[in-house]
C-alpha cells in the first residue's frame, strides 16, 4: 500500500469490487463513475490541489456533506439525485473500511452515517411539442458535436429512453426499425423508431467509424456521454431556445424531462397506458425479460402518433484530464 491509497482504492472499488465481486450492471458502474467525477473535481477545487493528490484527509464527512449541499444549491440537483450520489459515496466508504487503515476508519464510519434526505413527490415536468421542437432547432448542427447532440435528443424523444440507456447504445443495438435498450436490472426492451431517425443513426455510425463495442454517442475522449455532459449540452440548447420559445424561460429542463415529455405526448395522443409502460420499460420487478418479449409491431403502430422531430444538419482536440479522471471516464 502506498502512502496515498485513496486513488488506488477508487480504482479497485470499480475494477475489483463492483465488477468482479459484486457483478453490478454497467448502468450502475456508469452512475457511480459519474458521481465520482463530479465529487473529485469538487474536492480538488475545495482543497486547492490536483485530483491525483487527493487523499482520505480531503474525503471527510464534512467534505461529503458540503458536496451534497453543493449538488442541491449550486448544481440544482433534486433530493433524489442527491441521495443517489450519496449511495455511490457510501458504497465506496464501506468498501474502503477494509483497506484504508484505522486512521481513516472513523472518517468512513461517519460517511456511512450520513442519512438520505426525505423526498417529496415532485410535480411532473414535461415539455410540449413546440418546446421540444424549439430545443432541437436551437442545436447548432453545423458541427459534429452539434449533430451528435441533435441525434441524441431526437432519439430520447422518440424512444423515451433513460439517459443511461441512450448513452450506452452500441451499433449492435440498432436493428431494423427499432433499437434495443438496456435498462435497469439488466433488463432489455425493444423500441421502434422512424425510418428517418434510423437512417441518421446508420449514417452517424458509418461516418464516425463507431466500432461495435463502442458507444454511438461518445465524448471527446471516446467514452459514453456522461449525465453531467448531457445536462450541460441541454442547458446550452434550452438557453438558446428561450429566445424563440418564451415558455421555456425560467423552466428547469433536465435530460429526464425528455422521457416525461415522450410519455405525456403518447398519453395525450390516446396511447393505452399499458403500451406506454412497455415503451418506457415501466415493468414490475417480478416480471423479468418482458422488455425483450414486447410486441414490436404493437408499439410501432403507436409510434406514428409521435410526430418526427425535424432533421438536423470536427472533432476538437481531446481535453486533458488527470489519470484518475481518465480512469473514471472509461468506466
Amino acid at each position: 500500500m502506498t502512502s496515498n491509497p485513496f486513488p488506488i482504492l477508487i480504482e479497485r472499488f470499480f475494477t475489483d469490487h463492483l465488477r468482479t465481486q459484486r457483478n453490478v450492471s454497467p448502468l450502475t458502474i456508469e452512475a457511480y463513475s459519474d458521481t465520482f467525477r463530479i465529487l473529485l473535481r469538487y474536492l480538488a477545487e475545495k482543497h486547492r490541489r490536483t485530483i491525483d493528490r487527493l487523499t482520505f484527509r480531503e474525503f471527510g464527512a464534512d467534505d461529503i456533506l458540503a458536496f451534497l449541499d453543493h449538488l442541491e444549491r449550486v448544481r440544482g440537483n433534486c433530493v433524489r439525485s442527491r441521495n443517489a450520489r450519496l449511495a455511490a459515496i457510501r458504497a465506496f466508504a464501506h468498501f474502503a473500511l477494509a483497506y484504508s487503515g484505522p486512521a481513516f476508519a472513523v472518517t468512513n464510519q461517519r460517511i456511512l452515517a450520513i442519512p438520505c434526505k426525505r423526498t417529496t413527490k415532485p410535480v411532473l415536468n414535461f415539455m410540449n411539442r413546440e418546446e421540444v421542437m424549439a430545443v432541437l432547432a436551437a442545436i447548432d448542427t453545423t458541427t459534429n458535436f452539434g449533430r451528435r447532440d441533435h441525434l441524441f435528443f431526437s432519439l430520447l424523444y422518440q424512444t423515451g429512453a433513460r439517459i443511461s440507456e441512450a448513452s450506452q447504445l452500441r451499433p449492435g443495438d440498432v436493428r431494423d426499425r427499432f433499437v434495443r435498450l438496456h435498462g435497469k436490472g439488466r433488463k432489455e426492451r425493444a423500441v421502434p423508431i422512424a425510418k428517418d431517425l434510423m437512417a441518421r443513426l446508420h449514417v452517424w455510425v458509418k461516418t464516425n467509424k463507431v466500432s461495435p463495442d463502442r458507444p454511438i454517442f461518445a465524448n471527446r475522449q471516446g467514452a459514453a456521454l456522461t449525465r453531467e455532459g448531457i445536462a450541460l449540452r441541454l442547458d446550452l440548447a434550452v438557453h438558446k431556445a428561450e429566445q424563440t420559445c418564451p415558455s421555456l424561460r425560467g423552466r428547469r429542463i433536465t435530460p429526464h424531462t425528455w422521457r416525461h415529455s415522450t410519455a405525456m405526448h403518447l398519453l395525450q395522443a390516446g396511447v393505452p397506458l399499458e403500451v406506454i409502460a412497455l415503451w418506457l420499460g415501466h415493468e414490475q420487478p417480478a416480471v423479468t425479460h418482458t422488455y425483450v418479449q414486447a410486441d414490436i409491431k404493437m408499439k410501432r403502430e403507436c409510434m406514428e402518433l409521435l410526430e418526427q422531430p425535424g432533421k438536423p444538419r470536427r472533432k476538437r482536440e481531446p481535453m486533458r484530464f488527470s489519470r484518475l479522471l481518465s480512469f473514471l471516464e472509461a468506466q
